[in-house]
C-alpha cells in the first residue's frame, strides 16, 4: 500500500475551517474560527514553543515583538485587522405595545377557521372529545 502525505495544508485547512496565517522568520500564527467553544483562537509557534490563544494582547505579551520593528507593526497591524466594529445598539422594545399587539396580527384575529372543516372554532375551550368523520 503507497503512503499518502499531505503537504502544505493545515488541520483547519483539511476540516473546511476558515484560516488565516500570519509568519515572519521563527514566528508562525494560525487564526482559526470555530463553531464550538471560544469562536477564534489562534495557534502560535514562537521559536521552539507553541501555544493556543484567544486574545490578541496576550499574544502580544507572550511573543514580545518590539512595536518599533517592520515585523511588530506588521504584527500589530494583522491581528488588528480582525478587530470586529462596534455594532449598532437595539433599539428598546416598547413593552406597551407588544402587550397591545402581542407577537403577530395572526395572535389577535377575532374568529379562527378551522383549516379542515372551514368552520370558525369558538374561543372557548372545548371539553371532551370531538371526532370529525
Amino acid at each position: 500500500m503507497g503512503r499518502i502525505t499531505i503537504v502544505g495544508i493545515s488541520i483547519s485547512g483539511m476540516s473546511g475551517m476558515k484560516s488565516e496565517r500570519f509568519t515572519a522568520g521563527q514566528l508562525w500564527i494560525e487564526r482559526n474560527r470555530r463553531r464550538e467553544g471560544p469562536p477564534v483562537v489562534y495557534t502560535v509557534l514562537c521559536g521552539n514553543s507553541a501555544r493556543p490563544f484567544t486574545d490578541p494582547k496576550a499574544i502580544l505579551k507572550w511573543v514580545k515583538w518590539p512595536k518599533g520593528t517592520p515585523t511588530g507593526d506588521a504584527l500589530r497591524e494583522w491581528l488588528a485587522s480582525f478587530e470586529q466594529k462596534a455594532e449598532a445598539p437595539a433599539p428598546e422594545l416598547d413593552m406597551a405595545k407588544i402587550k397591545a399587539e402581542g407577537f403577530g396580527p395572526e395572535a389577535h384575529d377575532e374568529k379562527t377557521i378551522d383549516p379542515i372543516t372551514g368552520e370558525e372554532i369558538p374561543d372557548e375551550p372545548i371539553n371532551g372529545t370531538q371526532v370529525v368523520i
